[in-house]
């Protein structure tokens, strides 16, 4: 959720001019010439040093300033690129570009509060800016003050309709503040202006999921994955729950698979495929699973490790492994005794192994606990 920056071209161009034939300042011209070649570069730490030997020789203005604070802000250096701002402001304190500008590196630096209170003086200054509602938002976004964010990217998109990020973001809003149907639907308009943008994919896929329309949510999550960005182990993971759900396990299998080849050490993805396992009759391959998720994971979280001995008992107990089964079974109830499935599993535990009156009372404790969660 990044605000974008308000590059000001224009004035890296025009700057040399302004200084041009002044036989005392051929140095000078030199080095803005040299900055601004630099900067169209990408070189913007080469830029900076040519920018910063123009202040060194006291011919600094308020557009050096500003252009060297837009190098440090593209480098990531938010202090420095502030500090200039502030210089340039200084020098033309009624600047709205300036006033946008520091804006951004406040918004960068994640003082969302003195962004929005730049962004709003260069809105004083100039006027209703499409550029300057969007970055405004995007600061009470980064606040979580989503009702706000929403007012001004409406302002934004009421000026310029192609603003990409003012609609993605607009469409964050309502996803947090759990409005799902409008979220996809600024996804959708994103999507059409800007489709090779593979993140609003993502984004609108999991508004869909969120609407429990599983067939779209997959549809787009199969569209962010084929254009081959960020296909991280969240990813995956969340596109094997909607596997899940949707009953396609050998689907789901595959993304936990390539999931865990990306973060070998998170636990939860050890879970999550003895899960897939363990719904596909794999019993081995799920003990296998739930033995090294159980054996590291944390037991501060008793009701999810409970499920976990729980069900890699009832893999044992599918394959007539009695013992093991009942000593799990017996540990998942230790650690969540109002878990109703646990009891009704261990009675059929206790029933194969003929022991009835145990097995009686552990369906009746199933029972009454399924009865007064009703």
């Amino acid at each position: 959720m990044k605000a974008p920056k308000f590059m000001m071209a224009c004035l890296l161009l025009c700057l040399a001019m302004l200084l041009a034939g002044c036989s005392e300042d051929n140095n000078v011209n030199s080095l803005i010439k040299n900055g601004d070649q630099a900067y169209a570069n990408g070189d913007f730490s080469g830029a900076a040093e040519s920018y910063t030997r123009i202040i060194e020789i006291g011919k600094a203005t308020d557009e050096i300033y500003n252009n060297r604070g837009m190098c440090y802000l593209n480098m990531g250096n938010t202090q420095g690129a502030v500090s200039d701002f502030t210089e340039a402001l200084a020098l033309e304190p009624e600047s709205d570009v300036y006033l946008n500008n520091r804006g951004l590196a406040y918004f960068d630096s994640g003082d969302y509060e003195k962004a929005i209170a730049d962004f709003s003086s260069a809105l004083n200054v100039k006027g209703a800016t499409a550029v300057y509602y969007a970055n405004r938002a995007d600061s009470y976004l980064g606040l979580e003050m989503y009702q706000r964010a929403i007012e001004d990217y409406n302002e934004a998109l009421k000026l310029n309709g192609n603003l990409i990020n003012a609609l993605g973001n607009r469409a964050n809003c309502y996803f947090r503040l759990e409005d799902y149907e409008k979220a996809a639907e600024d996804y959708s308009t994103a999507i059409s202006k800007d489709p090779e943008n593979a993140l609003l994919y993502w984004n609108r896929g999991e508004a869909y999921r969120m609407m429990l329309d599983k067939n779209k949510a997959l549809q787009d999550y199969e569209k962010y994955a084929s254009m081959g960005e960020g296909l991280t182990a969240d990813f995956y993971l969340k596109r094997a729950e909607l596997y899940v759900d949707l009953e396609q396990y050998d689907n789901a299998l595959k993304d936990y698979e390539s999931a865990i080849q990306i973060a070998p050490d998170q636990l939860i993805l050890y879970e999550g495929r003895a899960n897939i396992h363990f719904l596909m009759g794999n019993y081995n391959d799920a003990i296998s699973d739930y033995n090294r998720f159980l054996s590291k994971t944390d037991k501060s979280d008793l009701k999810s490790y409970a499920v976990a001995i729980g069900n890699r008992g009832f893999c044992y107990f599918s394959m007539e492994d009695y013992e093991n089964a009942l000593r799990d079974l017996n540990e998942c109830i230790q650690y969540d005794p109002e878990y109703a499935w646990a009891y009704f599993t261990r009675g059929q535990i206790y029933q194969a192994l003929e022991r009835y009156d145990e097995a009686k009372a552990d369906y009746d404790k199933a029972n009454e606990l399924l009865e007064n969660n009703q």
